[in-house]
């Protein structure tokens, strides 16, 4: 807000802009403020100097009419505006941090995977009470905040219903979104800016048609199998049935960015569905490693060890838009997340090859069971890995499948409330496990 107001002292109310004067000229942060003459009018102020004034000007001191315009009332309505602005501001940020915890990721109950409710998202903890829900509060004006809260010149108040709505819509919603951690600022606000935007995200009804049928080509594909192979253990996809749609709009998206080859690796659970609708993999060469050990010397441990949930396969895909980009689903052994650095090797060597200096033409996906992924040290490592400047592929998209139905961990195991790795954040942490 200071930054704003040193470029343009008309952005931010009245109220600010005494205060900063104030502070420029000398004043303890404590007794700079001064109610101006008017809350809601245009800015005005007792001092001669402007933001762009030189530092002698800025010493100037109110002059003794701005003083007797800041009568008691107007000064204790003033005062209130500044203190409700600054803590809906805080309000925001803790949103911003915690919401997730709130968000409705229980697929059982609909609800939050815990009934625990953060105590810095409650408005109460800010002093807010019911009364205060429809009372307008100044948010400020352009360049101040960004996103949903973004006011501008026509809206600088919103009632404390209306920002507490939006928030909860954006990070307590079906989506939770945990990012305010990661140290780079830019893209923290680039993931920022993306979620808070003004107006929440609406499909269209071509792309719901669209949703809705690579939904249903995952869902009879789960239906089948189970009529089909009623006595087989298959490692299915109910619940996330989900991550057929997903995956493969991934793809869309990623191929018109410019990207030409995915390569994924994956673990057991949804793997013949990924097989069938993402890489498409013939269904008679699929259902038939599926129903015949065609290798019967592994009963002996003679074969190659390539059962049906580790076979791999790869495809020319073509997108929505016309495009096309090469999909490639690695055979993997039975300690699934050893693939990881494997994928990681492959979509390095490809952007090695095709001289992929800014790592954009390959992509690596990476699929993970909740337990393992936040259980098994080769996740760790390989996310370390990728840090480096020699082994970066210019980042992997990691897409955990957790249906709380059969072999997810219960959460009294985790040590967090999402199955994530808790990563060292401070340099001593940092420092504590190089020497490990």
């Amino acid at each position: 807000m200071y930054m704003a107001w040193k470029k343009d002292a008309s952005k931010v109310h009245a109220s600010w802009d005494s205060y900063f004067r104030a502070v420029e000229a000398g004043k303890e942060a404590g007794q700079a403020y001064m109610s101006p003459p008017t809350l809601r009018g245009p800015t005005t102020s007792s001092f001669t100097s402007s933001p762009s004034t030189s530092s002698s000007a800025r010493s100037a001191v109110p002059s003794s009419s701005g003083v007797a315009g800041a009568v008691g009332a107007s000064e204790s309505e003033a005062e209130r505006q500044v203190r409700d602005s600054m803590r809906v501001l805080l309000m925001v940020r803790s949103y911003q941090v915690r919401g997730h915890t709130l968000a409705k990721l229980n697929p059982l109950t609909g609800g939050p995977l815990f009934s625990y409710v953060p105590p810095e998202l409650l408005p109460a903890t800010y002093g807010f009470t019911e009364a205060d829900m429809d009372r307008p509060i100044f948010l400020g004006g352009d360049n101040l905040i960004s996103g949903f809260l973004s006011s501008g010149s026509d809206r600088p108040y919103r009632t404390l219903r209306e920002i507490l709505q939006r928030l909860q819509e954006t990070y307590c919603s079906s989506i939770g979104v945990e990012y305010m951690h990661i140290p780079d600022r830019k893209e923290c606000n680039w993931i920022r800016e993306r979620l808070e935007t003004p107006e929440k995200y609406t499909f269209t009804p071509q792309q719901r048609v669209h949703i809705l049928d690579r939904l249903t080509w995952s869902t009879q594909f789960e239906r089948f199998l189970q009529l089909k192979f009623p006595g087989t253990k298959r490692f299915g996809l109910d619940g996330c049935e989900v991550l057929i749609p997903g995956m493969k709009t991934l793809i869309d998206d990623a191929a018109d960015m410019g990207v030409e080859s995915i390569v994924i690796g994956m673990p057991h659970r949804g793997r013949l569905n990924v097989l069938a609708n993402v890489v498409r993999k013939p269904l008679e060469a699929l259902l038939h490693e599926f129903d015949t050990d065609a290798d019967h010397s592994d009963d002996i441990g003679m074969g190659s060890g390539d059962v049906k949930y580790h076979l791999g396969t790869s495809y020319d895909r073509p997108t929505v838009s016309g495009k096309k980009v090469h999909l490639s689903l690695l055979a993997n052994p039975s300690h699934l997340e050893a693939v990881n650095p494997v994928v990681a090797g492959k979509t390095k060597a490809k952007q090695y090859y095709l001289g992929d200096k800014d790592q954009t033409r390959v992509l690596g996906v990476l699929l993970h069971g909740d337990a393992a992924f936040c259980g098994q040290g080769v996740v760790y490592e390989t996310l370390d890995l990728g840090q480096w400047k020699h082994f970066s592929t210019g980042g992997t998209v990691h897409i955990i499948v957790n249906n709380q139905i059969g072999f997810t961990t219960s959460f009294e195991t985790r040590a967090s409330p999402t199955p994530r790795p808790i990563r060292p954040t401070s340099p001593r942490q940092r420092r504590r496990r190089s020497s490990m």
